[in-house]
């Protein structure tokens, strides 16, 4: 993912919120431009096992502990970032060409999704008083966020929480029947707050041109470890970035019998006379996991 951010993004910085113990992998890499933030400091005082503990002690299952707690950290990192934007990159998808983040007035372009899920409104509208502002999902693996719309968010957030610090004002105020399962989003948090108050400032893609097409189903199609192969012919495929969750139902033969058919593609490439099966191949992934056609 990182060199692959590198590669399309032109990144000036990488910001990498990670465990301590995994700063050493990363250095080893010799990436440059790589800033390893250890995550047990970012937040005051505040770090796994703190989400942990009030998971358990509420519903006695810590099972989404990280799950929340790196929501928590992409937002925090504001607070040491020095540019005017950063862009958020969930750490599971692999972007597999460039992408624009705005558009020729620098407004942010917004990558919206069909997501509709109530419990992240109802926490959103009991920690800032912003209810669901647009009829679509800012759920999208990625945003490009303004620094300084995030830290006065969390600035609201703090004032509202009345002298608890504001990880924990969300916790509390996520239903109990919905603490175990998906209380809480950080992208529709920020994206409904942004609406509320800074309008102006973005606008959905919305010419061809400008249009992504995406899957999160990427390890269901080739593993959760894809190669450089492996992402070339999801390149191929029109798509401009895919997401590879670990929770999804995986079935091994299908992915063996998919990396097959991937290395047949390539070698169809090296031989004109049937160069044209390849559209074939290509028609057949499309269809079995419902990609879409590329918008341009």
């Amino acid at each position: 993912m990182i060199n692959q951010v590198k590669r399309f993004f032109q990144a000036q910085q990488i910001y990498v919120i990670t465990s301590p113990y995994y700063f050493e992998k990363f250095q080893l890499l010799s990436l440059t431009n790589l800033v390893l933030v250890n995550e047990n400091e970012l937040l005051y005082r505040f770090n796994f096992e703190s989400v942990a503990d009030f998971l358990k002690q509420k519903i006695n299952n810590g099972d989404r502990a990280g799950w929340y707690f790196q929501q928590f950290l992409k937002l925090e990192i504001s607070k040491i970032i020095q540019s005017d934007y950063y862009l958020i990159w969930d750490a599971d998808t692999i972007p597999l060409k460039p992408i624009d983040f705005f558009d020729k007035e620098d407004k942010v372009l917004i990558h919206k999704s069909e997501e509709n899920h109530n419990p992240y409104f109802e926490t959103l509208e009991h920690i800032l008083g912003v209810t669901k502002t647009v009829n679509y999902s800012f759920i999208s693996e990625h945003f490009m966020v303004k620094t300084a719309a995030i830290r006065i968010m969390l600035e609201e957030l703090s004032k509202n929480a009345n002298g608890m610090y504001w990880p924990y004002y969300i916790l509390e105020s996520i239903q109990k029947k919905d603490l175990s399962l998906s209380g809480f989003s950080e992208y529709e948090t920020y994206g409904n707050f942004l609406n509320s108050t800074y309008p102006d400032d973005f606008r959905l893609r919305t010419s061809p041109s400008e249009l992504l097409n995406t899957t999160r189903n990427g390890s269901m199609i080739l593993g959760t470890l894809p190669n450089t192969k492996n992402l070339h012919f999801l390149e191929v495929l029109g798509l401009h970035y895919a997401t590879f969750e670990i929770w999804q139902d995986i079935n091994p033969k299908q992915i063996k019998a998919n990396k097959r058919r991937v290395a047949l593609f390539f070698f169809f490439e090296k031989i004109p006379l049937i160069r044209s099966l390849n559209k074939l191949i290509i028609k057949n992934f499309r269809k079995t996991y419902s990609l879409p056609q590329p918008p341009y």
